[in-house]
């Protein structure tokens, strides 16, 4: 006899079963992850919800910025054309936002760094020491001083003195491919090394002193070498294309004597500050300041380092980079940007068309005729442009963006706040990284509560769908430093154990 169904009975057809516009809205009302672990229920289940056809129209509204996504847009591509493919990615880009939003990598990377010290016994690292006080705190003494990072990020590129290889190696944080940066360390001190708009400069000092000042302040001869970065078909390529003598009389190698710089495709600046050194005209409030620019655009296999009496630079005096402007204490005080005792510049920038450069300083500002909380703290960022040739005149105005304190940790090379990181008053901020067009951020801050009496750090990361900030117990590998970089896929930072540490969100 056939089987007798009661039609008064409804009848279960199972979730995998229903109408697809009625199984989008069930989907829509899940997070990403658990559309992921749903697979595990049961066959059906696993055919619904892994079915690219239900997938496909979630995935830009899940993620609309994530990197793949933005990258078939703009290619025009319909990136959900192949069925398994679309799956995969729907599975790659929900697992990335899960462990973004918890804040836990899926994978840590660990690259030792060189020491101070080479083999040989020989300093071979020594960076610029931060100051003491600046502007921008208003008791004026820097709360936290974090000394300046001997590796360098850029637009997916790291570069870092790995202590495995003995050298300073280019790491593509995309591919995991290293490539050799062409620079020996042996013999030189490096002060800094700066990778920006596709060009590496490694400043560095001879380790011996050529003469001394006095009885315990050496001057050592200080040079910069420079790298072209360019992509290949095989990955990257990174060829010498100059080198040049920063320092006219060269520096001291020590804690007291500092020096800044930036560059760009085509021109080099660099901000000396020295104490005054004199038995008669010391003065804490009148330390020896210059600035100058270089035009670094011109290949040349011209080495100063090698030339000590440069001889051969006179021969071929139109070999290698070349001074266009300098400008002395006179000059800078009266563009009104002498930083004297107190300095306050955080930035220096040089204009696209290399026709002036921006000296951006930052300070703190309040109440003064009585006691204030930090609330009432403000930042006062003022931009002087100073033309880089010619007399033409200067240009300053206040900006309406907000800078971080300085703690040393950015080599003047410190970016506005935004909104991207972290919501957190700009006096606790020490390092903020933001990948605009994925609209995720890293925030490492103090608390705003505790600060200044307890200085433990702490990491916000937000992306468009979450928000979360870790205590210093789960990030301390990344501190070390007080620098921090990365996009939705890494965070990059240095533990206190010379190692420079990957968080990996995406593999």
């Amino acid at each position: 006899m056939g089987r007798t169904i009661d039609m008064t009975v409804p009848q279960y057809r199972g979730i995998s079963l229903l109408p697809r516009e009625i199984f989008w809205m069930v989907l829509r009302h899940l997070d990403p992850v658990d559309i992921i672990r749903s697979r595990q229920v049961s066959r059906s289940w696993n055919e619904a919800f892994g079915n690219p056809a239900n997938l496909n129209p979630l995935i830009s509204e899940f993620f609309p910025r994530a990197k793949e996504i933005r990258e078939a847009q703009r290619k025009s591509e319909d990136q959900f054309n192949d069925d398994s493919h679309s799956c995969k990615l729907f599975d790659q880009i929900a697992s990335r936002y899960h462990h973004l939003g918890r804040g836990k990598p899926k994978s840590i990377q660990k690259h030792k760094l060189c020491d101070d010290f080479g083999i040989s016994g020989e300093r071979e690292w020594f960076g610029i020491q931060p100051w003491e006080s600046h502007a921008s705190h208003l008791m004026q003494r820097v709360d936290w001083r974090f000394s300046e990072p001997l590796w360098t990020y850029e637009s997916g590129l790291l570069v870092y003195p790995s202590a495995d290889h003995s050298c300073l190696v280019l790491l593509d944080l995309d591919s995991d491919r290293k490539f050799m940066v062409p620079f020996m360390i042996t013999g030189k001190v490096v002060r800094r090394i700066r990778l920006q708009k596709k060009v590496l400069v490694v400043e560095w000092a001879e380790p011996k002193a050529f003469h001394w000042l006095n009885d315990s302040d050496g001057v050592h001869r200080h040079f910069a070498s420079s790298f072209d970065v360019r992509e290949t078909a095989s990955g990257w390529s990174v060829a010498f294309r100059n080198e040049w003598k920063i320092m006219f009389l060269g520096h001291p190698l020590s804690e007291r004597d500092r020096f800044y710089s930036t560059h760009n495709e085509t021109h080099y600046a660099i901000y000396i500050w020295q104490p005054n050194r004199s038995l008669y005209t010391a003065d804490d409030d009148a330390p020896i300041e210059s600035l100058s620019v270089w035009d670094i655009s011109t290949p040349s296999d011209y080495r100063p380092s090698l030339d000590p009496n440069g001889r051969l630079r006179r021969e071929n005096p139109d070999s290698g980079p070349s001074i266009t402007s300098r400008f002395g204490f006179r000059e800078l005080g009266f563009y009104s940007v002498r930083q004297r005792g107190l300095p306050g510049v955080e930035c220096l920038n040089i204009s696209d068309d290399n026709q002036s450069i921006d000296i951006v300083e930052n300070t703190c500002t309040g109440p003064v005729n009585r006691l204030v909380s930090p609330a009432e703290w403000t930042s006062q960022v003022l931009i002087t442009s100073i033309p880089i040739t010619g007399n033409g005149p200067c240009w300053r105005r206040c900006a309406d963006s907000v800078l971080p304190p300085y703690r040393g940790t950015s080599s003047l090379q410190t970016k506005p706040l935004t909104v991207g990181g972290c919501d957190k008053p700009w006096y606790t901020v020490i390092s903020e990284t933001v990948d605009e067009e994925a609209q995720v951020g890293f925030c490492l801050h103090f608390s705003p509560i505790t600060w200044p009496f307890t200085v433990e750090m702490f990491l916000s990361i937000r992306t468009p769908s979450s928000s979360i900030t870790l205590e210093h117990e789960e990030i301390f590998e990344l501190v070390g430093k007080g620098t921090i970089y990365g996009t939705e896929r890494y965070l990059v930072g240095e533990s206190r154990n010379r190692e420079l540490v990957i968080y990996r969100f995406d593999r």
